[in-house]
Protein backbone atom coordinates (compact mmCIF):
# COMPACT_ATOMS: atom_id res chain seq x y z
CA UNK A 1 0.00 0.00 0.00
CA UNK A 2 1.40 3.80 -0.71
CA UNK A 3 2.31 5.45 2.45
CA UNK A 4 -0.09 8.03 4.37
CA UNK A 5 1.60 11.30 5.61
CA UNK A 6 1.21 11.89 8.78
CA UNK A 7 0.43 15.37 10.43
CA UNK A 8 3.84 16.19 10.68
CA UNK A 9 4.32 15.99 6.77
CA UNK A 10 1.17 17.73 6.18
CA UNK A 11 2.29 20.53 8.12
CA UNK A 12 5.70 20.56 6.47
CA UNK A 13 3.67 20.67 3.08
CA UNK A 14 1.71 23.65 4.07
CA UNK A 15 4.64 25.58 5.32
CA UNK A 16 6.61 24.89 1.69
CA UNK A 17 3.23 26.13 -0.20
CA UNK A 18 3.35 29.23 2.19
CA UNK A 19 7.74 29.86 1.59
CA UNK A 20 7.02 29.51 -2.15
CA UNK A 21 4.51 31.76 -2.50
CA UNK A 22 6.13 34.61 -0.15
CA UNK A 23 9.16 33.92 -2.42
CA UNK A 24 7.20 34.20 -5.67
CA UNK A 25 5.42 36.96 -4.45
CA UNK A 26 8.82 38.99 -3.22
CA UNK A 27 11.20 37.77 -5.98
CA UNK A 28 13.21 36.60 -3.61
CA UNK A 29 15.68 33.77 -4.54
CA UNK A 30 16.80 32.64 -1.49
CA UNK A 31 13.12 31.88 -0.10
CA UNK A 32 11.94 30.22 -3.18
CA UNK A 33 14.75 27.83 -3.25
CA UNK A 34 14.50 26.86 0.61
CA UNK A 35 10.73 26.21 -0.46
CA UNK A 36 12.01 23.96 -3.37
CA UNK A 37 14.41 22.29 -0.97
CA UNK A 38 11.79 21.56 1.67
CA UNK A 39 9.52 20.05 -1.57
CA UNK A 40 12.87 17.87 -2.50
CA UNK A 41 13.23 16.37 1.40
CA UNK A 42 9.76 15.41 1.38
CA UNK A 43 9.90 13.74 -1.80
CA UNK A 44 12.70 12.00 -0.62
CA UNK A 45 11.27 10.89 2.95
CA UNK A 46 8.32 9.69 0.29
CA UNK A 47 10.62 7.44 -1.63
CA UNK A 48 12.77 5.97 1.73
CA UNK A 49 9.06 5.01 2.83
CA UNK A 50 7.81 3.72 0.06
CA UNK A 51 9.84 0.00 -0.41
CA UNK A 52 9.50 -0.37 3.62
CA UNK A 53 6.37 -2.59 3.79
CA UNK A 54 8.02 -4.86 0.62
CA UNK A 55 10.78 -5.07 3.11
CA UNK A 56 8.97 -5.63 6.07
CA UNK A 57 6.78 -8.14 3.66
CA UNK A 58 10.20 -10.39 2.42
CA UNK A 59 11.20 -10.62 6.57
CA UNK A 60 7.76 -12.29 7.14
CA UNK A 61 6.21 -10.59 10.48
CA UNK A 62 4.49 -13.27 12.63
CA UNK A 63 1.55 -12.40 14.26
CA UNK A 64 -0.97 -14.29 16.46
CA UNK A 65 -3.15 -14.03 19.12
CA UNK A 66 -5.13 -16.26 21.85
CA UNK A 67 -7.62 -15.75 24.44
CA UNK A 68 -5.93 -14.79 28.46
CA UNK A 69 -7.64 -17.87 29.61
CA UNK A 70 -7.60 -19.04 33.36
CA UNK A 71 -4.65 -16.25 34.09
CA UNK A 72 -6.48 -14.15 36.74
CA UNK A 73 -4.71 -10.93 35.71
CA UNK A 74 -6.42 -11.94 32.07
CA UNK A 75 -9.67 -12.06 33.03
CA UNK A 76 -9.76 -15.88 33.48
CA UNK A 77 -13.26 -17.98 33.01
CA UNK A 78 -15.69 -17.42 30.90
CA UNK A 79 -15.86 -14.35 28.73
CA UNK A 80 -19.68 -12.69 29.55
CA UNK A 81 -20.82 -9.21 28.73
CA UNK A 82 -19.65 -6.46 30.44
CA UNK A 83 -16.72 -7.84 31.53
CA UNK A 84 -13.26 -6.66 30.53
CA UNK A 85 -11.15 -10.30 28.81
CA UNK A 86 -7.72 -9.70 27.91
CA UNK A 87 -6.36 -10.69 24.37
CA UNK A 88 -2.74 -11.74 24.06
CA UNK A 89 -0.42 -11.29 21.04
CA UNK A 90 2.90 -11.38 19.56
CA UNK A 91 4.83 -10.28 16.89
CA UNK A 92 8.06 -12.45 15.48
CA UNK A 93 10.59 -10.24 13.82
CA UNK A 94 13.40 -11.93 12.24
CA UNK A 95 14.80 -9.00 10.20
CA UNK A 96 18.28 -6.94 10.97
CA UNK A 97 16.91 -3.96 12.03
CA UNK A 98 13.95 -2.33 15.03
CA UNK A 99 10.83 -1.45 13.53
CA UNK A 100 8.19 1.06 15.05
CA UNK A 101 4.78 0.28 14.74
CA UNK A 102 1.90 2.87 15.69
CA UNK A 103 -1.91 2.75 15.62
CA UNK A 104 -2.19 -0.83 16.79
CA UNK A 105 -6.19 -1.24 16.09
CA UNK A 106 -7.64 -4.79 16.21
CA UNK A 107 -10.22 -4.99 13.50
CA UNK A 108 -13.19 -5.93 15.92
CA UNK A 109 -17.22 -5.41 14.26
CA UNK A 110 -20.33 -6.26 16.05
CA UNK A 111 -20.28 -3.50 19.23
CA UNK A 112 -16.92 -4.95 21.01
CA UNK A 113 -14.76 -2.35 22.42
CA UNK A 114 -11.03 -1.56 23.08
CA UNK A 115 -10.05 -0.31 26.06
CA UNK A 116 -8.86 3.75 25.22
CA UNK A 117 -5.88 2.83 27.94
CA UNK A 118 -4.23 0.45 25.94
CA UNK A 119 -0.80 1.11 24.26
CA UNK A 120 -0.85 2.36 20.75
CA UNK A 121 2.81 2.38 20.17
CA UNK A 122 5.31 -1.14 19.73
CA UNK A 123 8.85 -1.05 19.16
CA UNK A 124 9.78 -4.60 17.92
CA UNK A 125 13.23 -5.91 18.27
CA UNK A 126 15.79 -6.91 15.86
CA UNK A 127 15.76 -10.93 15.55
CA UNK A 128 12.86 -10.93 18.50
CA UNK A 129 9.48 -11.80 19.56
CA UNK A 130 7.52 -9.14 20.96
CA UNK A 131 4.33 -10.06 23.42
CA UNK A 132 1.09 -7.67 24.08
CA UNK A 133 -2.11 -8.14 24.81
CA UNK A 134 -5.41 -6.03 24.70
CA UNK A 135 -8.27 -5.50 27.09
CA UNK A 136 -11.90 -5.92 25.53
CA UNK A 137 -15.35 -5.81 26.40
CA UNK A 138 -18.07 -7.28 25.26
CA UNK A 139 -21.78 -5.49 24.99
CA UNK A 140 -23.53 -8.80 24.86
CA UNK A 141 -23.61 -12.35 25.02
CA UNK A 142 -22.83 -13.67 21.29
CA UNK A 143 -19.74 -14.89 19.12
CA UNK A 144 -16.77 -11.99 18.86
CA UNK A 145 -15.00 -12.25 15.88
CA UNK A 146 -11.63 -10.49 15.46
CA UNK A 147 -10.38 -10.13 12.00
CA UNK A 148 -6.95 -9.09 12.14
CA UNK A 149 -4.88 -6.35 13.65
CA UNK A 150 -4.24 -3.24 11.89
CA UNK A 151 -0.83 -1.22 12.23
CA UNK A 152 0.85 1.83 10.63
CA UNK A 153 5.16 1.63 10.38
CA UNK A 154 6.59 4.77 10.51
CA UNK A 155 9.34 5.86 8.26
CA UNK A 156 12.38 8.32 8.37
CA UNK A 157 11.44 11.43 10.45
CA UNK A 158 8.24 10.14 10.84
CA UNK A 159 6.79 11.72 7.82
CA UNK A 160 5.20 9.23 6.30
CA UNK A 161 3.47 5.90 7.50
CA UNK A 162 2.70 2.76 5.99
CA UNK A 163 -0.21 0.76 6.71
CA UNK A 164 -0.24 -2.89 7.58
CA UNK A 165 -2.23 -5.22 8.34
CA UNK A 166 -2.32 -8.82 9.77
CA UNK A 167 -5.48 -10.74 8.87
CA UNK A 168 -5.91 -13.76 11.76
CA UNK A 169 -9.34 -14.68 12.22
CA UNK A 170 -9.61 -15.45 16.12
CA UNK A 171 -13.24 -16.69 17.10
CA UNK A 172 -14.29 -15.61 20.98
CA UNK A 173 -17.62 -17.02 22.38
CA UNK A 174 -19.18 -14.52 25.14
CA UNK A 175 -21.09 -16.27 27.61
CA UNK A 176 -24.22 -15.17 29.20
CA UNK A 177 -23.45 -14.05 32.65
CA UNK A 178 -25.05 -16.71 34.02
CA UNK A 179 -21.48 -18.43 32.86
CA UNK A 180 -19.72 -16.85 36.36
CA UNK A 181 -21.69 -17.83 38.55
CA UNK A 182 -21.13 -20.57 41.29
CA UNK A 183 -22.88 -24.49 40.76
CA UNK A 184 -24.26 -26.13 43.50
CA UNK A 185 -22.97 -29.05 43.79
CA UNK A 186 -25.39 -32.35 44.53
CA UNK A 187 -25.19 -35.61 44.95
CA UNK A 188 -26.95 -36.88 42.07
CA UNK A 189 -27.75 -41.06 41.48
CA UNK A 190 -26.50 -42.95 38.49
CA UNK A 191 -30.44 -44.11 38.26
CA UNK A 192 -32.28 -41.68 36.59
CA UNK A 193 -35.22 -42.92 38.26
CA UNK A 194 -33.77 -41.99 41.65
CA UNK A 195 -32.74 -38.67 41.19
CA UNK A 196 -34.51 -35.72 42.82
CA UNK A 197 -34.63 -31.69 42.36
CA UNK A 198 -35.56 -29.48 44.99
CA UNK A 199 -39.45 -29.33 43.73
CA UNK A 200 -41.91 -30.88 46.36
CA UNK A 201 -43.98 -33.25 45.36
CA UNK A 202 -46.93 -33.95 47.78
CA UNK A 203 -48.07 -37.83 48.14
CA UNK A 204 -50.51 -39.62 50.61
CA UNK A 205 -48.22 -42.59 52.21
CA UNK A 206 -45.19 -42.22 51.12
CA UNK A 207 -42.27 -39.86 50.87
CA UNK A 208 -39.56 -38.63 53.19
CA UNK A 209 -41.35 -35.82 55.15
CA UNK A 210 -44.56 -35.37 56.89
CA UNK A 211 -46.48 -32.24 55.28
CA UNK A 212 -49.38 -32.76 57.07
CA UNK A 213 -52.55 -35.03 59.06
CA UNK A 214 -55.94 -34.15 57.72
CA UNK A 215 -59.12 -36.13 57.99
CA UNK A 216 -60.09 -38.85 55.30
CA UNK A 217 -61.54 -37.67 52.26
CA UNK A 218 -63.74 -39.71 49.34
CA UNK A 219 -61.14 -41.13 46.64
CA UNK A 220 -58.28 -40.96 49.48
CA UNK A 221 -56.38 -44.62 49.09
CA UNK A 222 -56.79 -46.96 52.66
CA UNK A 223 -53.04 -47.11 52.81
CA UNK A 224 -52.41 -43.47 53.02
CA UNK A 225 -54.55 -43.72 56.62
CA UNK A 226 -52.19 -42.70 59.84
CA UNK A 227 -53.63 -45.55 62.05
CA UNK A 228 -52.02 -44.51 65.21
CA UNK A 229 -53.12 -40.76 64.52
CA UNK A 230 -56.75 -42.00 63.97
CA UNK A 231 -56.84 -44.06 67.28
CA UNK A 232 -55.80 -40.90 68.81
CA UNK A 233 -58.14 -38.42 67.31
CA UNK A 234 -61.11 -41.07 67.20
CA UNK A 235 -61.12 -40.74 63.26
CA UNK A 236 -59.71 -41.73 60.51
CA UNK A 237 -57.08 -39.54 59.27
CA UNK A 238 -54.56 -39.33 56.05
CA UNK A 239 -50.75 -38.64 56.39
CA UNK A 240 -49.76 -36.66 53.47
CA UNK A 241 -45.83 -36.31 53.04
CA UNK A 242 -43.77 -34.26 50.67
CA UNK A 243 -40.36 -35.77 48.70
CA UNK A 244 -38.19 -33.68 46.37
CA UNK A 245 -38.76 -35.17 42.53
CA UNK A 246 -36.85 -33.66 39.69
CA UNK A 247 -39.12 -31.73 37.76
CA UNK A 248 -38.97 -30.69 33.66
CA UNK A 249 -38.51 -27.22 32.89
CA UNK A 250 -38.70 -26.08 29.20
CA UNK A 251 -38.24 -22.50 27.98
CA UNK A 252 -39.64 -21.22 24.39
CA UNK A 253 -37.51 -18.24 23.27
CA UNK A 254 -38.79 -15.58 20.42
CA UNK A 255 -35.74 -14.55 18.46
CA UNK A 256 -37.70 -12.63 15.62
CA UNK A 257 -36.26 -9.31 14.35
CA UNK A 258 -38.77 -7.71 16.65
CA UNK A 259 -36.59 -8.69 19.39
CA UNK A 260 -33.68 -7.28 17.89
CA UNK A 261 -34.29 -3.57 18.05
CA UNK A 262 -31.42 -0.97 19.75
CA UNK A 263 -27.27 -1.17 19.99
CA UNK A 264 -26.10 -5.00 21.48
CA UNK A 265 -26.49 -4.92 24.91
CA UNK A 266 -29.70 -2.90 25.25
CA UNK A 267 -32.25 -4.96 23.41
CA UNK A 268 -34.90 -7.19 24.13
CA UNK A 269 -33.27 -10.13 22.83
CA UNK A 270 -29.89 -9.55 25.32
CA UNK A 271 -32.29 -9.22 28.33
CA UNK A 272 -34.17 -12.66 27.13
CA UNK A 273 -30.78 -14.64 26.11
CA UNK A 274 -29.72 -13.49 30.15
CA UNK A 275 -33.06 -14.54 31.13
CA UNK A 276 -33.13 -18.20 29.67
CA UNK A 277 -29.39 -19.01 30.47
CA UNK A 278 -29.81 -17.93 34.14
CA UNK A 279 -32.91 -20.06 34.52
CA UNK A 280 -31.21 -23.04 32.55
CA UNK A 281 -28.03 -22.60 35.39
CA UNK A 282 -31.01 -22.32 38.34
CA UNK A 283 -32.17 -25.60 37.17
CA UNK A 284 -29.94 -28.10 36.21
CA UNK A 285 -28.30 -26.72 39.54
CA UNK A 286 -31.68 -28.03 41.41
CA UNK A 287 -31.43 -30.78 39.59
CA UNK A 288 -33.75 -30.81 37.61
CA UNK A 289 -34.01 -31.18 33.07
CA UNK A 290 -34.43 -28.29 31.55
CA UNK A 291 -35.10 -27.48 27.57
CA UNK A 292 -35.14 -25.03 25.23
CA UNK A 293 -36.28 -23.73 21.72
CA UNK A 294 -35.75 -20.82 20.13
CA UNK A 295 -38.51 -19.92 17.36
CA UNK A 296 -39.16 -17.18 14.66
CA UNK A 297 -41.93 -18.32 12.84
CA UNK A 298 -40.72 -21.70 12.78
CA UNK A 299 -38.28 -23.33 15.09
CA UNK A 300 -34.62 -22.89 14.60
CA UNK A 301 -32.96 -24.40 17.80
CA UNK A 302 -34.31 -27.87 19.95
CA UNK A 303 -32.65 -28.61 22.96
CA UNK A 304 -33.78 -31.92 24.74
CA UNK A 305 -35.00 -31.48 28.83
CA UNK A 306 -31.93 -32.90 30.21
CA UNK A 307 -30.02 -32.80 33.66
CA UNK A 308 -26.30 -31.94 34.47
CA UNK A 309 -23.39 -30.04 34.41
CA UNK A 310 -22.50 -30.51 30.85
CA UNK A 311 -26.33 -30.00 29.17
CA UNK A 312 -25.83 -26.45 30.21
CA UNK A 313 -23.39 -26.33 27.36
CA UNK A 314 -25.81 -27.43 25.34
CA UNK A 315 -27.64 -24.49 26.10
CA UNK A 316 -24.95 -21.42 25.85
CA UNK A 317 -24.89 -23.25 22.17
CA UNK A 318 -28.90 -22.80 21.11
CA UNK A 319 -28.74 -19.22 22.44
CA UNK A 320 -25.73 -18.42 20.81
CA UNK A 321 -26.55 -19.70 17.64
CA UNK A 322 -29.69 -17.31 18.05
CA UNK A 323 -27.17 -14.40 17.53
CA UNK A 324 -25.52 -15.29 14.53
CA UNK A 325 -28.56 -16.57 12.27
CA UNK A 326 -27.79 -15.97 8.35
CA UNK A 327 -30.82 -17.75 6.99
CA UNK A 328 -32.19 -16.22 3.91
CA UNK A 329 -36.04 -16.57 5.27
CA UNK A 330 -34.72 -14.40 8.22
CA UNK A 331 -32.33 -12.39 7.05
CA UNK A 332 -32.91 -9.35 5.19
CA UNK A 333 -30.83 -9.76 2.13
CA UNK A 334 -30.39 -12.13 -1.35
CA UNK A 335 -27.83 -14.20 -2.03
CA UNK A 336 -26.38 -12.53 -4.57
CA UNK A 337 -25.80 -10.19 -2.37
CA UNK A 338 -24.33 -12.37 -0.11
CA UNK A 339 -21.67 -13.44 -2.87
CA UNK A 340 -20.86 -9.70 -3.32
CA UNK A 341 -20.20 -9.26 0.37
CA UNK A 342 -18.08 -12.92 0.94
CA UNK A 343 -16.15 -11.41 -2.16
CA UNK A 344 -15.10 -7.91 -0.95
CA UNK A 345 -14.89 -9.66 2.69
CA UNK A 346 -12.16 -12.30 1.12
CA UNK A 347 -10.38 -9.69 -1.05
CA UNK A 348 -10.15 -7.51 1.99
CA UNK A 349 -9.13 -10.06 4.34
CA UNK A 350 -7.27 -13.18 2.39
CA UNK A 351 -5.53 -10.60 -0.25
CA UNK A 352 -7.62 -12.74 -3.13
CA UNK A 353 -9.70 -11.11 -5.88
CA UNK A 354 -12.16 -13.27 -7.27
CA UNK A 355 -14.05 -10.16 -8.92
CA UNK A 356 -14.32 -10.01 -12.81
CA UNK A 357 -12.09 -7.55 -14.44
CA UNK A 358 -14.88 -5.55 -16.04
CA UNK A 359 -14.93 -2.11 -13.83
CA UNK A 360 -17.26 -3.30 -11.66
CA UNK A 361 -17.66 -4.81 -8.54
CA UNK A 362 -21.09 -6.32 -8.87
CA UNK A 363 -19.16 -9.42 -11.12
CA UNK A 364 -17.29 -12.20 -9.40
CA UNK A 365 -15.97 -15.45 -10.44
CA UNK A 366 -18.65 -17.43 -7.79
CA UNK A 367 -17.14 -20.94 -8.93
CA UNK A 368 -13.54 -19.93 -7.82
CA UNK A 369 -14.64 -18.14 -4.83
CA UNK A 370 -17.00 -20.85 -3.88
CA UNK A 371 -13.90 -23.14 -3.98
CA UNK A 372 -11.91 -20.65 -1.77
CA UNK A 373 -14.75 -20.29 0.66
CA UNK A 374 -14.67 -24.50 0.82
CA UNK A 375 -11.08 -24.62 1.70
CA UNK A 376 -12.22 -22.15 4.36
CA UNK A 377 -15.06 -24.10 5.95
CA UNK A 378 -12.98 -27.25 6.26
CA UNK A 379 -12.66 -28.53 9.47
CA UNK A 380 -15.66 -26.13 10.82
CA UNK A 381 -19.51 -26.70 10.87
CA UNK A 382 -22.30 -24.47 11.26
CA UNK A 383 -24.80 -24.86 14.38
CA UNK A 384 -27.36 -26.36 12.11
CA UNK A 385 -28.45 -26.60 8.61
CA UNK A 386 -28.75 -23.03 7.08
CA UNK A 387 -31.56 -22.08 4.84
CA UNK A 388 -30.83 -20.55 1.65
CA UNK A 389 -32.08 -20.58 -2.38
CA UNK A 390 -28.86 -22.71 -3.79
CA UNK A 391 -26.05 -24.69 -2.10
CA UNK A 392 -23.62 -21.96 -2.98
CA UNK A 393 -25.48 -19.55 -1.22
CA UNK A 394 -25.60 -22.04 1.61
CA UNK A 395 -21.67 -21.94 1.48
CA UNK A 396 -21.61 -18.13 1.39
CA UNK A 397 -24.00 -17.52 4.58
CA UNK A 398 -22.14 -20.79 6.26
CA UNK A 399 -18.72 -18.43 5.66
CA UNK A 400 -20.48 -15.31 6.88
CA UNK A 401 -21.82 -17.17 10.45
CA UNK A 402 -17.94 -18.45 10.56
CA UNK A 403 -15.97 -15.45 10.09
CA UNK A 404 -18.74 -13.47 12.21
CA UNK A 405 -19.86 -11.50 8.57
CA UNK A 406 -22.83 -9.84 10.05
CA UNK A 407 -25.97 -9.80 7.79
CA UNK A 408 -28.87 -7.58 8.26
CA UNK A 409 -31.58 -9.52 9.71
CA UNK A 410 -35.66 -9.28 8.76
CA UNK A 411 -36.55 -6.51 11.12
CA UNK A 412 -40.53 -8.10 11.38
CA UNK A 413 -41.97 -11.48 11.23
CA UNK A 414 -43.39 -12.09 7.60
CA UNK A 415 -47.15 -11.79 7.87
CA UNK A 416 -48.97 -14.54 9.92
CA UNK A 417 -45.45 -16.70 11.50
CA UNK A 418 -44.94 -15.00 14.42
CA UNK A 419 -47.98 -16.86 16.11
CA UNK A 420 -48.05 -20.04 14.41
CA UNK A 421 -44.25 -19.89 15.41
CA UNK A 422 -44.77 -19.59 18.70
CA UNK A 423 -47.84 -22.30 18.78
CA UNK A 424 -45.23 -25.07 16.94
CA UNK A 425 -42.67 -24.41 19.49
CA UNK A 426 -44.72 -24.55 22.39
CA UNK A 427 -46.56 -28.12 21.04
CA UNK A 428 -42.49 -29.02 20.80
CA UNK A 429 -41.80 -28.11 24.33
CA UNK A 430 -44.50 -29.59 25.76
CA UNK A 431 -43.87 -33.40 24.40
CA UNK A 432 -45.88 -35.75 23.90
CA UNK A 433 -45.41 -37.59 27.03
CA UNK A 434 -47.97 -37.19 29.58
CA UNK A 435 -45.43 -36.16 32.45
CA UNK A 436 -46.44 -32.38 33.77
CA UNK A 437 -44.11 -29.92 32.85
CA UNK A 438 -42.68 -26.10 33.77
CA UNK A 439 -43.24 -23.89 30.31
CA UNK A 440 -42.07 -20.42 30.05
CA UNK A 441 -42.78 -18.63 26.81
CA UNK A 442 -40.54 -15.28 26.57
CA UNK A 443 -42.17 -13.29 23.70
CA UNK A 444 -42.76 -9.59 23.19
CA UNK A 445 -46.19 -10.34 21.33
CA UNK A 446 -44.66 -7.51 18.57
CA UNK A 447 -46.22 -8.90 14.99
CA UNK A 448 -48.15 -11.58 16.73
CA UNK A 449 -51.47 -10.69 14.38
CA UNK A 450 -53.92 -13.59 15.67
CA UNK A 451 -52.35 -15.54 18.73
CA UNK A 452 -55.47 -17.63 18.45
CA UNK A 453 -52.91 -21.02 17.55
CA UNK A 454 -50.55 -19.95 21.00
CA UNK A 455 -53.79 -20.03 22.07
CA UNK A 456 -54.98 -24.02 20.81
CA UNK A 457 -51.87 -24.97 21.89
CA UNK A 458 -51.55 -23.74 25.63
CA UNK A 459 -55.03 -25.63 25.84
CA UNK A 460 -53.59 -28.20 25.31
CA UNK A 461 -50.63 -27.96 26.89
CA UNK A 462 -53.03 -27.15 30.10
CA UNK A 463 -55.06 -30.18 29.45
CA UNK A 464 -51.63 -32.53 29.70
CA UNK A 465 -51.38 -30.61 32.84
CA UNK A 466 -47.87 -28.47 32.09
CA UNK A 467 -47.55 -25.35 34.39
CA UNK A 468 -47.28 -22.32 31.88
CA UNK A 469 -46.10 -18.70 32.04
CA UNK A 470 -45.25 -15.87 29.55
CA UNK A 471 -42.68 -13.08 30.35
CA UNK A 472 -43.03 -10.28 27.95
CA UNK A 473 -40.09 -7.72 28.08
CA UNK A 474 -40.96 -4.38 28.55
CA UNK A 475 -39.42 -2.07 25.39
CA UNK A 476 -39.70 0.64 26.95
CA UNK A 477 -37.07 -0.29 30.02
CA UNK A 478 -34.55 -1.17 27.18
CA UNK A 479 -34.96 2.18 24.94
CA UNK A 480 -32.96 5.04 25.35
CA UNK A 481 -34.20 8.46 26.53
CA UNK A 482 -35.45 10.25 23.43
CA UNK A 483 -33.51 13.29 22.12
CA UNK A 484 -36.43 14.88 20.10
CA UNK A 485 -39.85 15.46 20.32
CA UNK A 486 -40.33 13.27 17.46
CA UNK A 487 -38.85 10.61 19.39
CA UNK A 488 -40.83 11.18 22.13
CA UNK A 489 -44.18 11.14 20.30
CA UNK A 490 -42.94 7.95 18.23
CA UNK A 491 -42.18 6.29 21.50
CA UNK A 492 -45.69 7.34 22.93
CA UNK A 493 -47.10 5.83 19.87
CA UNK A 494 -45.32 2.42 20.31
CA UNK A 495 -45.92 2.05 24.45
CA UNK A 496 -49.76 2.48 23.29
CA UNK A 497 -49.21 -0.62 21.08
CA UNK A 498 -47.20 -2.58 23.37
CA UNK A 499 -49.82 -2.03 26.13
CA UNK A 500 -52.39 -3.34 24.12
CA UNK A 501 -50.59 -6.19 23.40
CA UNK A 502 -50.00 -6.99 27.23
CA UNK A 503 -53.69 -6.52 27.93
CA UNK A 504 -54.74 -8.66 25.21
CA UNK A 505 -52.11 -11.54 26.16
CA UNK A 506 -53.35 -11.29 29.88
CA UNK A 507 -57.23 -11.34 29.00
CA UNK A 508 -56.90 -14.32 26.71
CA UNK A 509 -53.72 -16.03 28.11
CA UNK A 510 -55.87 -15.43 31.85
CA UNK A 511 -58.94 -17.17 31.14
CA UNK A 512 -56.89 -20.27 31.13
CA UNK A 513 -55.08 -19.27 34.57
CA UNK A 514 -51.83 -18.52 32.38
CA UNK A 515 -49.83 -15.53 33.78
CA UNK A 516 -48.73 -12.94 31.50
CA UNK A 517 -45.75 -11.00 33.51
CA UNK A 518 -43.85 -8.06 32.00
CA UNK A 519 -39.99 -7.99 32.95
CA UNK A 520 -37.65 -5.48 32.66
CA UNK A 521 -33.94 -4.87 31.60
CA UNK A 522 -32.71 -4.91 35.86
CA UNK A 523 -34.34 -8.31 36.67
CA UNK A 524 -32.98 -10.80 33.50
CA UNK A 525 -32.67 -13.53 36.38
CA UNK A 526 -35.93 -13.79 38.32
CA UNK A 527 -38.68 -14.19 35.70
CA UNK A 528 -39.07 -18.22 36.18
CA UNK A 529 -39.78 -17.00 40.42
CA UNK A 530 -42.23 -14.90 39.26
CA UNK A 531 -44.63 -17.97 38.90
CA UNK A 532 -44.79 -18.63 42.65
CA UNK A 533 -43.99 -21.11 44.94
CA UNK A 534 -42.88 -24.74 43.71
CA UNK A 535 -45.20 -26.81 41.61
CA UNK A 536 -47.11 -29.11 43.51
CA UNK A 537 -48.99 -32.46 42.20
CA UNK A 538 -51.51 -34.90 44.67
CA UNK A 539 -50.66 -38.69 43.56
Amino acid sequence: MLPIPTPSALAAFVGCVAMLSIGLGTASSVTTALAGGCFVGLALALGVTMPIGRRVRRQRLEFAWWLGHGDPAAGGGAVVPGAPFEVRCYIRHRGPMSLLLSKLSPIVPGGATVKEDEPTELVLAARSRTEFSFTLIAPAAGRVVLHGLSVTLRGPLGLFEVPLYFPNPLAIKVLPRAARLRSVARLRSSLGVDRSGRNLLRRRGGGTELHELRELSPGDPFKSIAWKASARAGKLMVREVEQEVQETRVLVLDVSGTMRGGPPGSRKLDFAIEAAAAEARKALDEGDRFGLVTVDGRVLSFVPPRDGATHMIRIYDALLSATEVVDQDLTDVTDDEVIRTVGRYVRNQDGVDFSMRTGTDDRWDVPALLRHVRRSLDGEHASRDIVAGSPTGANMRAFCQARGIPLPYRPAPEGGTKAPGLADALQRASGKKREPASLMVITDFDGAGDIEPLLDSARLAKSRGHAMIFIVPDAQSFAPAPTSTLEADLRVVYQHGESRRLRDARTRLGRMGIPVVSAGERHPGTAHRSKGPPRREVA
